[in-house]
């Protein structure tokens, strides 16, 4: 049986570590989150194909940061002595 386009080989797939550099610089390519502007309808995933120029039907993303912790410093909220 074929697989299917979005399931690749475990061969064919990448998983990219993003490291806080990538991850700085993907923050500024952002202008809103679907929670904060009617606007925004690009998947984060796809930021980060075009900073990796990577094939996002065979990439994976690793973050080195948590998620929470990446949006808190978005926000301004995040403080090192926090957790």
């Amino acid at each position: 049986m074929p697989r299917d386009f979005f399931d690749p080989t475990t061969e064919q797939q990448n998983v990219i570590l993003i490291g806080a550099a990538t991850l700085q610089k993907a923050q500024r390519m952002i202008a809103g989150c679907e929670a904060c502007s009617e606007t925004a309808e690009m998947p984060f995933d796809y930021i980060l194909d075009d900073l990796n120029g990577s094939d996002s039907s065979v990439t994976d993303y690793v973050l080195e940061v948590p998620i929470d912790q990446m949006l808190a410093v978005w926000r301004g909220d995040y403080r090192e002595d926090a957790g």
